[in-house]
């Protein structure tokens, strides 16, 4: 499966073209962020490789802000263990899921790999990336299964809620007040 998506954020003004393709051992995403926010024009470009259960293993990404850039490696092998530019990262041993702050894509991650059943409810320990603080740092957060359609999604700031619509094949159609898919 090879799939093309295009989502616009709503909160920051930005366009995003990401490609996911399933192959035989792994599932393999880019994508491209493009925008203006926070007083600052910006470019993300990724490259997420997860395992066919949506384990993530790797993200590759470079972000440019105002005219500089930075980049992100992070590894995670089978065991669990974390990698950043190749310095072991023990403190986030317990993150399964990543969650870019300019992107919808990483709420697919754990909708997918947690295969949830109606009203069923979980918490999960992702490394959260902010792209605009240039910040990596594990997070809680919680996904509940409202319908095929629909999840209750909370974390990221104190208090925060949103009832993410996907679609049948779990990719992100509307994710209220931040971002809206507009093909696929």
């Amino acid at each position: 499966m090879k799939k093309q998506i295009v989502w616009k954020g709503l909160f920051q003004q930005m366009m995003e073209y990401c490609n996911v393709e399933t192959t035989e051992t792994d599932i393999r995403i880019d994508g491209t962020i493009v925008g203006y926010g926070e007083d600052t024009p910006f470019s993300v470009s990724y490259d997420i490789i997860t395992d066919r259960l949506w384990q993530v293993s790797s993200l590759e990404m470079a972000v440019e802000k105002s005219g500089e850039c930075s980049w992100i490696s992070l590894q995670r092998d089978p065991d669990g263990k974390w990698t950043q530019s190749g310095h072991i990262r023990e403190e986030w041993a317990h993150c399964i899921d990543i969650d870019i702050s300019l992107t919808p894509l990483t709420n697919t991650l754990p909708i997918k790999r947690l295969q949830l059943e109606p009203h069923q409810r979980t918490e999960i320990d992702v490394l959260y990336i902010n792209i605009f603080k240039d910040e990596i740092k594990p997070l809680k957060q919680w996904y509940t299964k409202l319908n095929d359609e629909l999840y209750l999604f909370e974390g990221v700031v104190k208090d925060f809620k949103a009832e993410i619509k996907v679609d049948d094949e779990g990719l992100v159609v509307d994710y209220p007040e931040l971002f809206s898919r507009i093909q696929s």
